[in-house]
This record gives structure tokens, sequence and C-alpha cells, in this order.
């Protein structure tokens, strides 16, 4: 079966932002709470003639001469459907298809009430080895599509076309070059600002659905959001990965908090680490019919929601079932390429009910403030399949916020949460692709060690990874994270309220396969007896993974021209 790859790029230090807020309501665009703010999306939809229009989400936070995307494909794109996709109509069929939870049907638990442009030419020519079979400018993107049998050469030419290219990114550039893959490189035009970035849309002759995320490990968050939307004659699924099932009786949830938070994008991290760092949940999987009325319904004398309208309702409407499908991985995970296929099943709804009791706690009759709280810091957060949560106090907050020891081999990165919020996550110290010393391009300067300014406390040690600061803590201490006053991240290791297991520090990262290097060397000493601690970032401990990891992300930021301390 051939396969159709398309990617959306995340930055290697990027802060994702929500989608800004629409002016005016027009029905269907109306402003809506995105399941996970921090997700990259994709949409793949299946046309008549056996073609795949895909539609990307780019996300970047930095200076316009540094941004560039490239993306491995099976084939070359139809040229005339090289395109820019409305935002709005992305983040629209975003939140329509997520996940909504439903109170409990109990009278005596009810919810609060609270206030509240097309492209210019073409071409196939040859260049240094490389082909190029398109340069086109569309909207604010200088486009190209590129292949060669030489990863050398193909690097070279991305070099000398201001993508940059490091050394360490040459293996994995090499394997996709190695397998025939064409690349689609993007970079913003001279005069485009980092405000003009848009999603990307293009269509490929054939295929199926898949993602190239092998490459992506090299510039990924670790825990990083994918949504997956796919438009077809029927449901789809993963075909070789596990598609996860999440209980709804596990759903922790604090009623005091607008929109209700739960912990649904936690459980499905650890269900994919649970699963050895692989794996799908079919959030939704229905008929288009309902969603295209309403677009189609949509009244409104704004630009963008029109825009956003026509754009979107084609799609809708030459297909009869739209599948959505979530998960959360991480680099060290990103080492099989998942690929979706029609399948059987019936349909998913997007509407999942609350419990009012969870493992024995009521939710319901939990009051604002944390001393009578059902739900703990830890039910929401994701520590990784390296990591282990506990509960701290942090000086001048309102309440516990939620920290993570790391086995030997990780160490602590703070990144944002699906609602933006700053958390933790332990990450595979052999994942740093650009540390100190080294060069981003052979003639550039080498790289300033961040860590140099940086503090984790007297009880951690700083790390590089990726030119960004992470801790390592010392033996029974454990990462907190949060933002400081000028957007930068800070990590500090602290005692936990709870004592971390000693038998936890036995546990100790798989290896990562031979075909995908890793970037920097990790001594870690083997462990002194045989690992029994349960790990997982629950409260209580999720089990860790026993066989090798696989699976997850999208694109990659190629052009690293100077990384910020973020």
């Amino acid at each position: 079966m051939r396969k159709v790859w398309a990617a959306t790029v995340m930055a290697a230090a990027a802060l994702t932002t929500a989608p800004r807020p629409v002016e005016a309501c027009g029905g269907f665009f109306c402003g809506r709470q995105p399941v996970d703010q921090t997700a990259e999306r994709i949409v793949f939809a299946t046309n008549q003639d056996g073609s795949v229009t895909m539609v990307t989400q780019i996300q970047y936070a930095g200076a316009a001469p540094d941004f560039a995307w490239v993306v491995p494909l099976a084939e070359v794109p139809a040229v005339e459907s090289l395109d820019v996709f409305p935002q709005l109509a992305l983040t629209a069929l975003d939140t329509a298809t997520g996940p909504q939870f439903q109170w409990p049907d109990d009278p005596s638990c009810s919810p609060p009430v609270f206030a509240g442009g097309g492209p210019t030419s073409s071409g196939n020519d040859d260049s240094g080895g490389v082909t190029v079979h398109i340069r086109e400018e569309v909207g604010p993107y200088d486009v190209a599509v590129i292949e060669s049998t030489d990863p050398t050469a193909l690097i070279e030419w991305l070099r000398s076309n201001d993508f940059r290219v490091n050394d360490a990114m040459a293996p994995y550039i090499g394997i996709y070059t190695s397998e025939g893959m064409k690349f689609l490189a993007l970079r913003l035009q001279p005069d485009a600002e980092v405000s003009d970035i848009q999603p990307f849309r293009f269509t490929l002759p054939s295929g199926s659905p898949s993602i190239p995320i092998r490459l992506t490990a090299i510039a990924a968050e670790p825990e990083m959001g994918i949504t997956v939307m796919v438009l077809g004659d029927r449901r789809y699924g993963p075909a070789n990965w596990p598609d996860i099932e999440i209980d709804d009786n596990q759903i922790v949830w604090r009623p005091y908090e607008w929109p209700t938070q739960t912990n649904w994008t936690a459980l499905v991290a650890r269900g994919v680490d649970e699963a050895g760092g692989r794996g799908f949940v079919t959030e939704m999987s229905g008929p288009t019919a309902g969603i295209a009325e309403q677009v189609r319904n949509t009244m409104s004398s704004d630009e963008a929601q029109i825009a956003a309208r026509d754009a979107l309702l084609p799609l809708l409407e030459s297909n009869t079932t739209i599948t959505r499908l979530y998960t959360r991985l991480s680099p060290e995970e990103m080492t099989v390429d998942p690929i979706f296929r029609r399948t059987d099943g019936p349909e998913v709804s997007n509407v999942r009910m609350l419990a009012r009791h969870v493992d024995g706690r009521d939710m319901c009759v939990s009051a604002p403030g944390p001393e009578s709280a059902a739900a703990s810091a830890c039910d929401f957060a994701a520590c990784g399949a390296g990591g282990l949560c506990r509960v701290v106090e942090v000086a001048g907050g309102t309440q516990p916020v939620a920290a993570c020891a790391c086995v030997p081999g990780t160490t602590a990165r703070t990144t944002f949460d699906p609602s933006g919020r700053p958390t933790v996550t332990c990450q595979d110290l052999r994942m740093s692709f650009l540390n100190p010393g080294d060069r981003t391009l052979p003639d550039a300067p080498p790289l300033a060690d961040p860590c140099a300014t940086f503090d984790c406390g007297p009880h951690g040690e700083c790390v590089p990874m990726n030119m960004t600061p992470t801790c390592r803590c010392s033996t029974g201490y454990v990462a907190v994270g949060a933002i400081a006053g000028d957007g930068s991240r800070e990590t500090t290791c602290v005692l936990p309220d709870e004592p971390v297991p000693a038998s936890f520090y036995d546990r100790r990262v798989p290896h990562l396969p031979d075909s995908l290097p890793g970037g920097r060397p990790v001594d870690v000493p083997p462990p002194t007896v045989e690992a029994t601690a349960s790990g997982g970032c629950n409260a209580g401990g999720h089990a860790g993974r026993a066989g090798g990891l696989g699976g997850a992300l999208l694109g990659l930021l190629l052009a690293v021209r100077r990384r910020r301390r973020s």
C-alpha cells in the first residue's frame, strides 16, 4: 500500500498559543475552548479520484527569518492544490469533534452557574543532485518540493536555501531518502511576518493517511498532543498502532472550574505509555452531515468566518464520515510512523459521561479551595513513562501542584499541559540533538551553554536538552515547573509531600532502535535490583513500559539559526 505522508510542525522551543477569539459570533465559528490548546492538528480528506487532501497546522514562536518547515512525502503534490487554509476553520472543526463532558444525572450534583493565494509558477529541474519538483510562492510561504537519493546533496540544498540542518539531523533525513521520499519545504517569504503563518493545504495523488513522526524526534516537546481528523466514506483507525480505549469511570473532574477541568488528556497520555509508547484514542467517529449543516447555516458578515466556511464545507460535503483520533507522545517514542486505514466499528460519540464517584471520591461534594478538593493535582499531570507524580506545596501558591520524579537516564523539562499551564515531564536524555559547543551549521559559531545562568536549586543539576535548560534532581527530589515574569521557563527540584519509593530509581529507559540514532550518548549504570515499583504519573503510579518505545509526532522545524532559552 502506498503511503501518504503529512505532518504539522512544532518548534523546538515554541510556545503554542490559544487561537485568537473571534470578534463576531457566526454560529459554528463561535468561540469555543479547544480540548488541547498545545496539540498539533492534521486533517486528511479522501477524494473520489483516490487522492488525499491534507491540511496541516503550523505552530511557531520566534523570529520570522528563523522559520522553516520540512515534511517527507511519498509523492509530489498537485501544484494547483498548494494553498493556505484558514486557522479558524481548523480550530472550529477541532472543537466541534472534541470530547464534551456531561455532568452526572444526579439532582444533588448540578453544575454551578458562571457569568460569563494561488501558486504562481512550477517546474521540474535538477540542482546539484537534487530534483526540484516545485518551487512556488503560496500565500506567505516560499514552497519547494525536492527529492534526492543522496541525503548529503539534499541537506546541502536545504542549507544553501537557508534551511538550518545540523549534523545530528542527517541520519533521520537519510532514513526517508533511502525510502524514496520527497520533501515539502516551507519558509516565510522575506516580507512576511510570523503573524502571517497559516495552516497549509495540499493534495497527493493517492495513498493511505500516515504521519512521518520519526524525523520529528529531533525537535519535539515531551508529551506532545496530536489530533488527527480523517474525512472519508467510513470510520478510520490506526493500522499499525493500538486503538486505546479510556473508561469514562476513570475521568476525574473539578466542578468549580470553567470550563470543567478533567483529566482526559492525562488519561490518554498514561494509556499510550502503558501501550508501549504507541496508540491512538478514537475520540469521535460519525456522519459529517450534522457538522456540514452547522457550517452551511453559519450566517456572518465577518470575512474570516466566511472564508473558514467556504474552505471547510467542501471537505465535509464530499465525505460521509469523520473520525477524530488523539494521542500524546514524547521524542523517544517517535520510532514508528503511524498509518491510518478504513476500519469496521460503530459510531463513537464525543460526549463523555462524568461519574459522580471516581475511585471512592465524590466529585460533586468538592467545594472551591484546596482543602476540600476531591481531585489531586497529580490526577491531571502526565510525567511521562519515566516519571512518577508527587504533590508539592509552592510558596505563595493557592493550591498544591504536581511535580515529577524522573528515572535515571531522564531529566525534568518544564513544558505546557493541554490547558496551556506550565507542567513538568521527564524527557529521555538521549534525545538532545543540539548541545553546547555544537554548531547549527559547519561554519556557524559554537552554541553557548543555556545552563550557565539557569538554577535548578541546591538539589538539582541543569542539563541542556536541545538548548533548553532542564533539571536532573537528586534522589528523592521532584521537579516543579513555572513560568517567570519574562516568559522563560523555570524548573526547581524540591522535596515532595509524599516520599518517592527508593525502588522507583531502579527503573531504566528502554533501548532505542539502532535505525534511529539518539542525539546524545548517555551512560546510565545498571539498576542494583529488579525494578518492582510502579511508575506513571497518577498519585498511585502506573506501571512502566516493558517493551520498546514506538510512535509519535508530526513535522519538524529544521531552521534553527539561534536557539533561545524558553
